[in-house]
């Protein structure tokens, strides 16, 4: 459903009176009546394509007041390193407890730690059930969400934060290994320009919406739909060679032992071609470029930010062509990010049973910001749980994973979808003990 109308500017509201006025004046000619109505036509016409596209236009970046340990603070659109800059991008760290594990039997525990193996991070001591108190932190499970789903950033330490998501829960996380935690955050304040700040300057990064008036951003998105072959279509924010995102960036290449550097605001399509890429400008002009590892299988993957689907990694070989819009954005705003209820719904098991209420995943995920990570092949895929409608087990390597636009996709190699997966927690009620089901034992997962 389109966004309701925006209200006319000045100069098109006296437009509109004018030419009503001429109507008026007129309508004793029949024929001047018939174009000045013709007329009308096409400028109510007009008005409507115009502001439906700015009901789609949406502001796609991070946008916040960063706060410092000296007291001053910075306000406008936030470069998180050099790297994320959108809502739709993921945070990455690693969680520092699992207070869900406490629900588990000390047998239960063991006979995971069996089937994990020696480096799991529940291969340790069980003589004594303190597993949930301080060697909690030896767990390896990631935390993953999307910037959109955040309220604030608090560092606590070099590499730690504490992150504060839109429904209120807090979560701890240390950041050694990923460079999210403890890195450079930018902030292209609306005075001063552009402001970097070290992690240790810095007290909190608080989000929100940005206003409609700022233009100056740190450059304008990649946008279009990505053709993988086999493994589908995917439209929205691209990141080529998981580096360009800003249509001011180039594609390098050689054409005819000419060095070419195309900006990607003059690009309409790529695609593959042998041992480079077809690249056609939207004047038409086209031409074969090679010879750089933006074309051909040097290129690290495209990936695209699929509202419907997640964050997308797409590998060369499974590259067919893109194609870029140049259209007004649809891709999320901070708005567009609902508050966290928790994971709910049915567990089927192999045996006919079923368990209905809240859920934990994989011992860990229980909330519908957290990311659902598979792979199809090479093509890298995270999911924001929000948009999974039911998985179901296929084997040990792979899970059917339906999203709730009705998309199917058969995903492995992570334990998210595998026989290394955890198993998941039932709460059927607020008060009632929660029923454990081992991976092993689930036949379909359907969320509400």
């Amino acid at each position: 459903m389109l966004s309701p109308l925006r209200p006319f500017s000045l100069q098109n509201a006296q437009l509109f009176v004018y030419v009503c006025s001429m109507v008026k004046e007129n309508q004793h000619r029949e024929p001047m009546v018939k174009k000045i109505a013709l007329i009308i036509g096409v400028v109510l016409a007009l008005f409507i394509l115009v502001n439906s596209a700015e009901a789609q236009r949406k502001n796609v970046f991070l946008y916040g007041d960063v706060e410092t340990v000296s007291g001053d603070t910075y306000t406008g659109y936030i470069r998180w390193g050099d790297d994320e800059v959108y809502w739709v991008e993921l945070l990455n760290a690693k969680k520092t407890s699992n207070d869900f594990l406490k629900f588990l039997s000390k047998s239960e525990v063991e006979a995971l730690a069996e089937q994990s193996g020696e480096n799991s991070w529940l291969s340790i001591d069980l003589g004594v059930l303190s597993i949930w108190e301080d060697k909690l932190s030896r767990t390896n499970h990631q935390f993953d969400t999307r910037f959109g789903d955040i309220t604030s950033i608090e560092p606590t330490g070099r590499s730690r934060a504490r992150i504060r998501i839109k429904n209120g829960v807090i979560i701890e996380v240390a950041g050694e290994g990923y460079s999210d935690i403890g890195g450079e955050v930018k902030v292209l304040d609306n005075e001063l320009g552009e402001v970097a700040l070290k992690w240790s300057r810095i007290e909190r990064v608080s989000f929100k919406e940005a206003p409609q008036k700022l233009t100056e951003t740190f450059g304008s998105p990649i946008y279009g739909t990505v053709d993988a072959g086999r493994k589908g279509t995917f439209t929205g924010l691209i990141q080529w060679d998981v580096d360009e995102r800003f249509l001011s960036e180039v594609l390098n290449g050689e054409d005819r032992g000419d060095d070419r550097e195309i900006p990607f605001s003059s690009i309409r399509s790529i695609e593959k071609d042998r041992n480079g890429v077809l690249v056609t400008l939207y004047s038409g002009r086209e031409m074969i470029l090679t010879g750089s590892n933006d074309v051909n299988d040097e290129n690290r993957g495209i990936v695209v930010f699929d509202a419907e689907v997640g964050r997308v990694l797409i590998p060369w070989r499974d590259f067919r062509n893109a194609d870029f819009s140049s259209e007004a954005l649809t891709g999320l705003s901070y708005a567009d990010f609902p508050t966290s209820e928790g994971l709910s719904g049915t567990v089927k098991t192999i045996d006919g049973n079923e368990y209905t209420g809240l859920l934990v995943y994989d011992l860990d995920e229980s909330w519908e910001f957290e990311i659902l990570d598979g792979r199809d092949d090479k093509v890298e895929f995270d999911i924001p749980f929000r948009n999974v409608s039911s998985i179901v087990p296929k084997n040990y390597n792979y899970s059917m994973v339906t999203l709730k636009n009705g998309r199917s996709l058969l995903i492995g190699d992570e334990r998210d979808v595998t026989s290394a997966n955890d198993g998941v927690l039932v709460f059927p009620s607020k008060n009632a003990e929660p029923i454990y089901i081992k991976w092993t034992k689930i036949d379909e997962i359907v969320f509400n």
